[in-house]
């Protein structure tokens, strides 16, 4: 079983680097990369990226130098005339996303019906030093292990910038009698992101609104912050009390003991969670395992450990990633050494309380293990992938103007995350893997806040979140005051077209009970139901399809009310005669 945090790409980073085994990257990357052995069924030279060349500093004149930047187009539906229906993946290897979100080869994708239903054109562009190894789009040479000669062109305005340079020399291949259509001034530029991507289309809206002309930000984390414990309170808020009750116990005896514990009872503690993570379901226990190995194991490695549970939760939810953990854990039957599951032959021992209060920690803490052991997380769709450059890019972007460290509320003594995971811990990885580079002794997050954070009004603008979703706490529909945030609320009335929302309000949707980025494709692939040649998270939620259909409704009555407003005369005109397709 692995149960290996997911580490948004740093998982090869972690790999390559021994000395980082401790270090995790803020949960954000929506889709991960994938590898080419998990894609088998789709064929990559079906989807070939075209490619321009684009300046690797936007922002000096005397710098020449330009890099291949990689992008696909789907025209099958586009009418001369209709909009650039623009998908960014963002912090990610754009290629294999390419398929499922404007292609449509999984189940309806947002990008694809709303070409359709526009005459639209659907375009996935390359976020610069992303893609694979070697072939992606980079400005600088990379290593076999993804890692970049340079940073120092990675950062929030270059990428923007990017953007801002490829719509205006946008120039498909097969397309050539319409290229000057095509171009921002004559047709509109239409945005679809979730989370990073998300950030992303707000920020154009406020930065490049003569660019950009609508945007659907999904779960876009807009306030970019450097203490993150907020992540975890989103999902302390949607646990079982008695589930919460004992992590919480568990956690705080840990810490304990790494703290004041003899060094046998360390020894004995490390050992027992590491014995617990190599374990598999069914009983299944690995041969042979090193006590020196986990004796080495820092601290805040074991703090790390502790959350393995909750490393699907963004894209699960509790029902799907949490809950089978504890109702395994709940249901432990201290006669035995296992049981099936919640509902299964042992009743729970516990009552809502928790273990540690029925019985004591000791139990709490067996039936803890038991837990760890037991889950299935292999079976989860997308587990266990990652893509080196990824890991390095996305780390340096948030180590240098993001943030989101994601430790525990230090003020709540019923968190359910170490104490030994602090934002110390973020900034030594962040040094120790970029020892050359210029980072800032703390990420400068208002590099991204300078666009308006929480406050971000901007108008053609659709914001759409999960109620669960730890990264609402760092979005315009935040509830977390204790951290600032300003208490918008979501109004799914359509505002007039080019006119910002009230700013006490967000114009988009809420969607009870789902987390992050659940909207902006469905999974409705009957042959492949896990998709398991696709990270099946990726921009969809695997609970339900009803975020895309609420969400694409609403964002295709914004368009229709938005798009005749768009300045350009001759392109109003060429639209009121085009056949509309449903």
């Amino acid at each position: 079983m692995l149960l290996t945090p997911v580490l948004l790409g740093v998982a090869s980073v972690v790999a390559a680097l021994e000395s980082l085994e401790d270090f995790i990257a803020p949960r954000m990357p929506i889709s991960g990369a994938i590898t080419r052995r998990q894609q088998q069924s789709i064929n990559s030279s079906d989807y070939p990226a075209q490619t321009l060349q684009i300046p690797v500093d936007h922002f000096n004149d005397t710098d020449t130098r330009t890099y291949s930047n990689r992008f696909w187009v789907n025209s099958e539906h586009y009418q001369p005339g209709g909009p650039v229906i623009l998908f960014d993946t963002g912090e990610q290897n754009a290629e294999y996303n390419v398929p499922y979100n404007i292609y449509e080869a999984g189940g309806p994708a947002a990008a694809v019906e709303l070409s359709k239903r526009f005459n639209g054109l659907a375009l996935i562009f390359e976020h610069r030093y992303y893609g694979g190894v070697p072939v992606g789009s980079y400005p600088v040479p990379v290593d076999e292990n993804g890692r970049a000669s340079d940073y120092r062109y990675l950062n929030t305005e270059q990428a923007l910038e990017d953007v801002v340079y490829f719509s205006k020399n946008f120039r498909p291949a097969g397309l050539e009698a319409s290229w000057a259509q095509l171009a921002p001034t004559n047709t509109p530029w239409i945005w679809l992101g979730g989370s990073y991507p998300g950030i992303r289309g707000a920020h154009l809206r406020v930065r490049n609104p003569e660019t950009i002309y609508a945007v659907w930000a999904s779960s876009a984390p807009t306030e970019a912050v450097v203490d993150m414990w907020t992540y975890y309170a989103q999902a302390e808020r949607s646990m079982f009390r008695n589930c919460s009750a004992d992590y919480t116990a568990i956690t705080r005896w840990v810490d304990n003991t790494l703290a004041n514990g003899t060094a046998q009872e360390i020894s004995n503690l490390k050992f027992d969670l590491y014995n617990a993570i190599e374990s598999g379901p069914g009983g299944q226990r690995p041969a042979n395992l090193s006590r020196s190995l986990s004796d080495g194991w820092s601290n805040s490695r074991v703090g790390n450990e502790l959350l393995a549970p909750f490393n699907f939760y963004q894209y699960y939810g509790f029902e799907r990633s949490v809950q089978p953990f504890c109702d395994i854990m709940q249901t432990f039957n201290r006669t035995s050494e296992r049981t099936t599951s919640n509902g299964g032959s042992a009743p729970p021992i516990a009552t809502e309380g928790g273990i540690a209060a029925s019985y004591n920690i000791s139990a709490a803490w067996g039936a803890f293990l038991v837990g760890l052991a037991e889950i299935d997380y292999d079976s989860l769709p997308g587990n266990g992938l990652s893509d080196p450059s990824q890991g390095f890019s996305w780390t340096y972007q948030y180590c240098s103007e993001y943030g989101y460290y994601q430790r525990g509320n230090p003020e709540n003594p019923r968190t359910i995350q170490s104490s030994f995971y602090g934002i110390d811990v973020f900034q030594a990885g962040c040094n120790r893997t970029f020892p050359n580079a210029s980072l800032p002794a703390s990420p400068d997050v208002e590099k991204s806040n300078r666009y308006g954070g929480w406050l971000i009004n901007p108008p053609n603008t659709m914001f759409t979140t999960g109620q669960y979703d730890p990264w609402r706490s760092t979005s315009p529909t935040s509830v977390d005051f204790a951290i600032g945030a300003p208490g918008r609320t979501s109004e799914s009335r359509v505002p007039m077209c080019n006119v910002a929302p009230d700013p006490s309000t967000v114009f988009g949707l809420e969607y009870r009970d789902m987390v992050h980025v659940s909207d902006l494709r469905a999974l409705l692939n009957t042959e492949d139901p896990y998709h398991q040649n696709f990270q099946t998270v990726g921009f969809a939620s695997p609970v339900s399809v009803e975020p895309y259909y609420a969400g694409l409704g609403l964002f295709t009555s914004a368009l229709e009310a938005w798009l005749p407003c768009f300045g350009n005369r001759s392109y109003v005109q060429m639209t009121a005669q085009l056949p509309r397709r449903y």
